[in-house]
């Protein structure tokens, strides 16, 4: 009677299929891996474009602007040097709004955290205290130049529940609250 030695024809159809099985496998990290890194690379490229967070500096985008005005319209020397300057009074203009809208909303925060501290109890308030602490950690580790009231978090957005953290939005501490 032969000795079965654990080669015998089954055991190489499972040999030959669970190969076939990792070679599959090792192809779809690696296109994965390709995949992350790609990504990666044009998140890196986009972001070395726009320079940082906020976008181009106004410089060079008031220059665009003026450009594919000047390429639709066929504009005059005299008529592109007005826009520029058109367009830098315009930016100074949003600039002072935004830090207008930035004090105006910290002041209503403040408001806001003062009425609801005006209805808990002393242990609430210290819990809420506590929240709101680690809401600004978290916002300043994960937020390079973040800054409590001048942020450039969740905020960015349009839409329901995409506020800078206000009433209604669910956001931060509001939800761990189950609001």
């Amino acid at each position: 009677m032969p000795q079965n030695d654990g080669q015998g024809p089954h055991f190489q159809e499972l040999y030959f299929k669970h190969s076939k099985n990792i070679i599959i496998m090792k192809k779809t990290v690696l296109l994965a891996l390709m995949a992350v890194v790609a990504t990666t690379a044009v998140t890196a490229q986009d972001l070395e474009q726009r320079g940082d967070r906020r976008g181009p500096d106004p410089e060079k985008r008031i220059e665009h602007q003026v450009k594919r005005l000047d390429k639709k319209l066929n504009l005059t020397e005299e008529q592109k040097q007005q826009l520029t300057e058109f367009y830098q009074e315009f930016d100074k203009t949003q600039m002072a709004r935004m830090e207008q809208m930035r004090q105006l909303e910290k002041k209503d925060r403040e408001a806001l955290d003062g009425k609801i501290n005006s209805i808990l109890t002393e242990d609430q308030k210290a819990k809420y205290a506590e929240m709101k602490e680690k809401e600004k950690e978290m916002w300043k580790e994960g937020r390079e130049g973040f800054e409590p009231g001048k942020g450039f978090g969740p905020g960015r957005g349009h839409g329901p529940g995409r506020g800078h953290g206000g009433p209604g939005s669910m956001g931060g501490f509001e939800r761990d609250m189950g609001e």
